[in-house]
């Protein structure tokens, strides 16, 4: 499968060229980004191309290569279909969008697109590879293996047919059978890392441990970026028993891949049989830092502060594996003799007693805690509670796709009426994205002879060290409105000046002024209710800032600080914003910014059909799609929130790609 995709960006396209040039310039451009990687920049000229000509089919199919390399499957699919729907016979796509649907775990129709792509190219060898993949994620193995005879009938040479048949035989238990294929995929293509890998891992399975050792030796050659190798050469040095050479080999991974949860986990283990308990509860609580829900790391972190005699600490595992998992008895034994040891016999006694019941109830008083486990084996619930993260994937080998970037996934921020520097002054500024022109707001324009530009910008892509930069340029687009007698326009200008350099109640007091002017007035009442906003925030923190630094003087603690606070309250901001979206029901941002405000509320319907009306007034504003499906996701409505991700990240949210990638893989 890899092989199939690393050859599709070098495709020369024999269709008739638009008589566009720049359709053409734009689809050739994007070319070029495929094959250096630069998926997000061929995104965006394959936009211009589609805007360009719509019925491109090239342009669309690209598109959805992209996207398939930034892991935004759903988005690829649609992208396919689209090229489908210009050009039914075009087997590409219907090859890709299998490989796109197979991802996603819709192997029916995965298997429909090859069968009909079959039909139209039947000996194509990387065709029938597909087919048989996705044959084996359905556990078809035999069938898979047709699939794979074939394609080495086509191409007796193909070197990842044979590493695929290997692997099918070894599924069904012929491991032997297997290490043949390995050895061929090996000898026609002896510069693949992968191919060395799975032999390795074939020896391994076969005890060969010298065999698997120089297999892994071989790969690191190759590839020494690859986290996986690493990995399975550790598993190597354990069978041998050395596990100081298995930690350095895990230590490795984590170097390469450092969400890598399951490798954390198993150095973890090592380090708490070597007694090195300190060690231990360091890695287990980067384990519980990258998931979570993990049952297990809480558990295993309990046993290790048991051991450190950190009591209360370990109750506080056991205490979270139970609320993870309320039927996990081992859980309920050990907290019972943790509050044995802290004198809590009561509480002891009454752990102890579920801990049974659980027993009993499952394995009727024959059992052991660990048969519970058993009876959720197929339980996607559970699935989710030990799952740990491990990718295999090295930020370095990966660098240019966005979609493996740690970031923060929080909403974006509202927007305010700012100033917007020209192109060349801007360049080493933050302006990427965020930025969007309206024509309501064109008159403004007419007061700078510098070039800047009034637009609709988020507060997040103005960085601090800009803020005074553009309060001066507001000032003086003030003087040149009130030098043309244009009061209430010095006064707007003013008041922004003021917002931006964080002064807040003259900018408030500016703006109250103007709300009632009828040109103007929807401005003021826009930023206003922006300023509002940041204005609670800001004094929430600062009342939490002083809650805590005056705590001893007042003999309070922390929490009891904290608790005493208000929430924010936003009335002033959504009256504001109430009263814009009554005067000018067009406003695409209005919407976006209450919907903001509520998600704060955590009224969370309203705040969807807010940003959902954004996006119908301003089908390009794709801030409002990314938060949607924040929301979305929070409420577990991921199937929707992962197409509004697709349409983000299409209109140039990279963040998009990371959260595609952590939520919307296999459904």
């Amino acid at each position: 499968m890899k092989k199939i995709l690393s050859v599709l960006f070098l495709c020369v396209f024999v269709s008739a060229v638009s008589a566009q040039v720049n359709t053409r310039h734009f689809v050739l451009a994007g070319r070029i980004d495929l094959s250096e990687d630069r998926f997000v920049d061929a995104i965006r000229n394959f936009n211009t191309a589609i805007i360009s000509k719509p019925d491109n089919f090239e342009a669309y199919f690209l598109r959805g290569v992209a996207k398939f390399s930034l892991g935004d499957f759903q988005g690829a699919i649609e992208d396919f279909t689209t090229t489908l729907r210009i050009h039914p016979l075009y087997t590409r796509a219907l090859h890709y969008r299998g490989i796109a649907n197979d991802r996603i775990s819709n192997y029916h129709d995965a298997m429909a697109d090859f069968d009909k792509a079959l039909e139209i190219d039947p000996y194509n060898a990387d065709l029938h590879v597909a087919s048989g993949a996705t044959k084996m994620h359905m556990n078809r193995f035999e069938s898979a293996i047709v699939d794979y005879n074939m394609a080495l009938l086509i191409d007796p040479t193909m070197s990842y047919a044979y590493l695929n048949r290997g692997l099918a035989k070894r599924f069904l238990e012929k491991p032997e059978l297997a290490l043949d294929d390995m050895n061929k995929a090996v000898y026609y293509d002896y510069f693949e890392s992968d191919a060395w890998i799975r032999r390795g891992m074939i020896r391994y399975e076969l005890n060969d441990t010298t065999g698997a050792m120089s297999d892994f030796n071989q790969a690191i050659i190759l590839d020494e970026k690859n986290p996986l190798v690493y990995f399975q050469r550790a598993l190597v040095h354990l069978k041998m028993g050395d596990t100081l050479q298995a930690l350095s080999d895990y230590e490795q991974v984590n170097m390469l891949d450092q969400r890598n949860a399951l490798t954390y986990y198993n150095r973890a283990l090592i380090y708490s049989l070597r007694g090195e308990l300190e060690q231990a509860k360091v890695l287990y609580d980067e384990v519980v830092k990258i998931n979570p829900q993990n049952v297990y790391a809480y558990f295993n972190r309990g046993v290790v502060n048991f051991q450190m005699k950190k009591y209360q600490e370990a109750e506080d595992d056991f205490s979270a594996a139970i609320g993870l998992f309320p039927d996990f008895a081992g859980a309920w034994v050990n907290r019972s003799i943790i509050k044995k040891e802290r004198g809590d016999a009561k509480g002891s006694y009454t752990d102890y007693q579920k801990a049974m019941s659980i027993i009993g109830a499952v394995n009727n008083n024959t059992g052991n805690p660990d048969s519970v486990f058993a009876m959720y084996a197929d339980s996607t619930f559970f699935n989710k509670i030990i799952e740990l993260e491990s990718d295999f994937v090295s930020g370095n080998v990966k660098s240019n796709r966005v979609q493996f970037r740690d970031i923060d996934i929080q909403p974006f921020p509202n927007f305010i009426v700012s100033v917007v520097f020209p192109q060349k002054k801007q360049q080493h500024l933050l302006y990427n994205k965020g930025v969007y022109a309206d024509h309501h707001l064109l008159p403004l324009n007419q007061f700078s002879n510098t070039g800047v530009e009034i637009r609709y910008i988020q507060n997040n892509v103005i960085p601090d060290s800009l803020a005074g930069l553009i309060g001066d340029e507001l000032q003086t687009m003030d003087s040149m409105a009130l030098a043309q007698k244009e009061i209430n326009i010095s006064k707007l200008f003013g008041a922004m000046a003021q917002q931006m350099i964080r002064n807040y109640r003259n900018a408030d007091a500016s703006y109250s002024n103007l709300t009632s002017d009828k040109s103007l007035g929807s401005i003021a009442l826009f930023n206003r209710a922006a300023l509002r906003f940041e204005l609670e925030d800001l004094v929430l923190s600062d009342v939490q800032y002083n809650s805590a630094i005056t705590i001893s003087r007042q003999n309070m603690t922390i929490g009891q600080a904290i608790d005493e606070v208000n929430e924010p309250d936003y009335s002033k901001v959504l009256a504001d914003l109430n009263s814009l979206i009554k005067m000018s029901p067009d406003n695409a941002f209005a919407f976006y910014n209450r919907a903001n405000v509520l998600l704060h509320q955590k009224d969370f319907q309203r705040s969807i059909d807010d940003y959902s009306e954004a996006i119908r007034l301003a089908p390009e504003l794709a801030e409002a799609y990314y938060n949607r499906a924040l929301t979305l996701l929070f409420l577990g409505e991921n199937g929707l929130a992962c197409n509004d991700l697709s349409k983000a990240g299409e209109l140039g949210i990279n963040e998009s790609y990371a959260v595609i990638r952590k939520y919307c893989g296999k459904q």
